[in-house]
């Protein structure tokens, strides 16, 4: 039997033909043509919605800050495709692993899909879902967009099959800056074990003040009532709503472009 209560060749012989049925279920009836709606944009509603809207209409717009953190990203989460086959050998085993696959599901009418940035796996449950978010300012901050983006991506596992009963929610912001290659090839496995030993502050006091470690408990009805307060834009209920802070449009890209904008030095 596997961790999920179920033989694991049929668990997970259920779950790809599932996953298929899903995506060959996908037709464009969501806004912007959309036939599925990704975790992230879901996320980027928190922000801004007109900043969503924006990308979709003129298209992705490069920055120097987004592609340093695409950049660092990358090196800290280096990732190798494996073959469904070899995904479950290594999840199935008792100590910890860690391999990360796409995750779907319904939400309040939303065929959403998205791919986490990490997860921790031991017997076939989920240990811990992790997300990377870089930043040139304080970790220790902790943003709505950042929490529901990993909240969600929990729900998701949860709605897949999987038993997240004893999952936790690692949500890590690291300075842009300050680390070495050393660490930034290390990272994954660094943090893998300290979240399975319990000495995440151990952790953060040897990076200092480039990292901060978020830990939450997965909440089903958290992360539900966040699809559901955004869910009215994909389903064309309402107009996007725009983001009431001046930082928030001064920062944005799309500033000299948007008719929402509050930044007016342009």
């Amino acid at each position: 039997m596997s961790g999920h209560g179920r033989p694991v060749r049929e668990f997970w012989e259920d779950l790809w033909r599932r996953e298929e049925e899903f995506r060959l279920s996908g037709r464009p009836e969501f806004r912007h043509g959309t036939a599925f709606v990704a975790v992230s944009s879901i996320a980027e509603q928190f922000y801004c919605e007109y900043k969503l809207e924006n990308e979709f209409s003129f298209g992705e717009i490069p920055t120097e800050a987004k592609d340093t953190g695409t950049e660092l990203h990358d090196e800290l989460i280096p990732q190798e495709a494996i073959t469904r086959e070899q995904f479950v050998k290594l999840v199935e085993r008792k100590e910890p692993s860690f391999a990360v696959l796409r995750v779907w599901g319904r939400v309040g009418g939303l065929r959403i899909i998205g791919m986490p940035d990490h997860i921790v796996w031991s017997e076939g449950r989920p240990r811990f879902l992790v997300e990377l978010k870089t930043t040139s300012g304080d970790p220790a901050s902790i943003w709505p967009d950042q929490e529901a983006q990993i909240r969600i991506y929990a729900l998701l596992l949860e709605l897949m099959g999987f038993d997240c009963s004893r999952l936790g929610l690692a949500l890590v912001r690291v300075r842009t800056e300050g680390l070495s290659e050393e660490e930034r090839r290390l990272w994954v496995e660094r943090v893998s074990a300290h979240l399975q030993s319990g000495k995440v502050r151990e952790l953060e006091a040897k990076y200092g003040d480039t990292m901060k470690v978020h830990v939450l408990r997965h909440d089903r009805s958290l992360a539900a009532a966040d699809v559901m307060e955004k869910r009215g834009y994909w389903l064309g209920e309402r107009e996007p709503a725009s983001s009431t802070s001046v930082g928030k449009c001064r920062a944005c890209e799309y500033n000299f472009l948007c008719q929402k904008s509050l930044f007016k030095d342009r």
